[in-house]
């Protein structure tokens, strides 16, 4: 039977197991139990992981000029922070805590007075997404969260009846308390502009991922040493809908303190080269994601000693021909 057909399959058992531990650690209402939760399952993912480890650890040696203890070290904080996320999901429902920080929301306040709307561009593997939601939140910042058709929270996809009926809904269900909804994106085609222009138009926020891997023409630049590609979408869209763009960064500076970054805007070429002014804003963005990841290099997780991301396009990506 094919995979999308699936009743259920091994991994989405694996991914009940965790969902059942997150539970016990949100109704045990402590931090304690939750990072030594997550400190536990970091610890058998790097113990199971070698191939992951060692890859990771390749691309590490390859980008960053570090010695292999340090880099034995990032890998390591890279499980752990992977993990860490995952614990603290649904334990920040209703409670208020300390060492959150919002910076930048001048830029948002801002862009929002020009009245078409803004588009933040979090990154789908470097730093806290739902924490930057609870905070912008508490901020008083409501925004429209935009994700993939089968988007689990940093998990591999699965795409049968038990992770679309209670997989995915339990993992919404942890950000949903922090956002004004959830778009979810199609599988094949990519039909954004009218219900994303409705929103500009409203002079709403909308938030995805600029390094998402759903699109329909992309752009492949310089990126950690390797070439990637990056969608040009949300660029289009602001020049068509006249928003801003704004990227968006969630950094854990230590177990108690975290912090949420609003940087300036994209720049957007209006009236220039189309394809040059689309290569220079997302150009842009990928070089500031980088300077991000090399700052905090243990909360990028997709480490990898030779992301194949070419042939990750062609397989789930059309890309369109101008």
């Amino acid at each position: 039977m094919r995979l999308e057909l699936s009743f259920v399959t091994l991994y989405d058992i694996y991914l009940l197991c965790v969902i059942a531990l997150i539970k016990v650690v949100d109704l045990s209402a402590s931090p304690l139990l939750g990072r030594f939760f997550a400190r536990t399952a970091a610890l058998a993912a790097w113990r199971l992981s070698r191939r992951r480890r060692r890859s990771r650890s390749l691309s590490l040696a390859r980008t960053l000029a570090v010695s292999e203890a340090e880099i034995l070290q990032i890998v390591k904080n890279c499980f752990y922070e992977f993990w860490g996320g995952v614990f603290s999901l649904p334990c920040h429902r209703g409670r208020r805590s300390k060492g959150m920080e919002l910076r930048g929301l001048e830029n948002l306040h801002n862009a929002l007075a020009k009245g078409r709307g803004v588009i933040l561009w979090e990154s789908n593997s470097f730093g806290k997404r739902v924490l930057a939601k609870r905070i912008l939140h508490g901020n008083g910042v409501s925004i429209s969260q935009v994700h993939g058709q089968h988007h689990l929270e940093g998990f591999h996809n699965s795409k049968s009846w038990m992770a679309r009926k209670v997989i995915r809904p339990f993992f919404e269900n942890c950000e949903r308390p922090f956002v004004k909804e959830i778009i979810y994106l199609p599988d094949s085609e990519f039909p954004f502009n009218r219900t994303f222009l409705e929103r500009l138009k409203r002079n709403s926020i909308l938030c995805i991922a600029a390094d998402g891997r759903q699109g329909h023409k992309f752009i492949l630049v310089r990126f950690l040493g390797h070439s990637v590609y990056f969608s040009t979408g949300m660029v289009s869209l602001a020049k068509l809908s006249g928003a801003t763009i704004l990227p968006l960064f969630c950094i854990q500076q230590d177990t108690e303190k975290a912090a949420v970054i609003i940087e300036a805007p994209i720049q957007i070429d209006v009236n220039g080269d189309r394809e040059r002014g689309l290569e220079r804003s997302v150009k842009q963005y990928a070089g500031l994601l980088e300077s991000y990841i090399r700052s905090y290099p243990e909360q990028y997780l997709s480490w990898r000693s030779s992301p194949d991301h070419e042939s990750a396009h062609n397989e789930g990506l059309r890309t369109e021909r101008s």
